[in-house]
């Protein structure tokens, strides 16, 4: 175990419980317009999926994954995030519900490809998951427990940020959002508390990444969210979209439950949309500043937490008995 202060220990948990809180929060309003629901402000079951209440979808459960992947592997490791996917897939490991549901198109792909030719590496696992709707939320959705974990190293945090991505999402626009998300995620870690939103969302502030990044990313970091309004926001799953209306939530909130509220009652991919605001809420705000109904009414909330402290270093795995689901 190692010390984590404990002002960053509660950022370290909100942005995993955070993820697991805004996946559930809108997974009952997934896929809808906002004309075809009342308004969100709180959980509630149904959905497309008929989750009970403060149950989370494939986002927390492939989020869970990758969780347990890094701590029992000590570090990233392809093959064994892969492996965990696979099980997820086919066994419902770390679901909610005890079977996989809500997988998205590319995931699925990259999961079935990698059980028929196992783990590949570069150009030709792009080839092969070639596909001009590619750049969907698989990825972005997970990446909170690879960023607690290399919490202490901004280089290896983005780096593998970028390798998790590639797992599923070769897709450059998935692999240089996760990067770009990585790094505003880590310095709003690496920020004091209550440190201005809009310096921290700079383009300046982001300089740091060694890539080229695409013209519609590019847009968005230039600050194309700080100037729309909630109807000109795409909600339809594509990934620099997503980070759009995430960024849009969380420079307008002036709290955890504003933002997630005003974000999953936009509809559309409101699931992920929910998970990618709560990690950088989580983040910004840490997990006291979660509501305490919603922490209270999440499906295994202190399995989550835990996992967090784990990832972490906080805390040692042997110190509790995980559930069966994530054995």
């Amino acid at each position: 175990m190692e010390y984590v202060h404990e002002e960053r220990l509660d950022r370290l948990r909100g942005m995993l419980v955070g993820l697991s809180v805004g996946d559930a929060m809108g997974a009952p309003v997934e896929f809808l317009s906002p004309a075809m629901f009342e308004p969100v402000h709180g959980f509630r079951e149904g959905g497309p999926h008929y989750l009970p209440a403060g149950y989370w979808t494939d986002d927390t459960s492939l989020a869970l994954c990758t969780a347990v992947s890094l701590i029992q592997k000590n570090g990233h490791d392809s093959l064994d995030q892969m492996i965990r996917y696979s099980r997820w897939y086919r066994e419902g490991f770390a679901s909610s519900t005890g079977m996989a549901f809500g997988i998205g198109e590319q995931t699925r792909r990259a999961i079935e490809l990698f059980e028929d030719h196992g783990l590949i590496y570069g150009e030709l696992w792009q080839t092969m998951l070639q596909n001009p709707y590619g750049a969907g939320n698989g990825a972005i959705m997970r990446l909170a427990p690879v960023l607690i974990h290399y919490h202490h190293d901004s280089e290896l945090a983005v780096r593998y940020a970028s390798d998790n991505a590639f797992l599923t999402h070769p897709d450059s626009r998935c692999v240089e959002t996760n990067q770009v998300f990585a790094q505003l995620i880590l310095n709003v870690l690496n920020s004091p508390p209550g440190f201005d939103k809009s310096s921290l969302m700079s383009f300046d502030s982001l300089i740091t990444l060694s890539i080229e990044l695409g013209d519609e990313l590019m847009a968005v970091l230039n600050g194309s969210f700080r100037y729309k309004n909630a109807e000109q926001l795409n909600t339809g799953g594509q990934v620099v979209n997503t980070l759009e209306a995430v960024l849009w939530a969380f420079y307008h909130a002036s709290s955890f439950e504003e933002g997630l509220l005003a974000l999953v009652n936009l509809g559309g991919d409101s699931d992920t949309l929910g998970a990618v605001y709560g990690q950088l809420a989580g983040a910004y705000w840490g997990y006291n500043a979660i509501p305490y109904e919603w922490r209270a009414g999440l499906f295994a909330e202190p399995v989550i937490r835990h996992l967090a402290d784990c990832l972490c270093g906080y805390s040692s795995p042997q110190n509790v008995q995980l559930p069966d689901w994530l054995v």
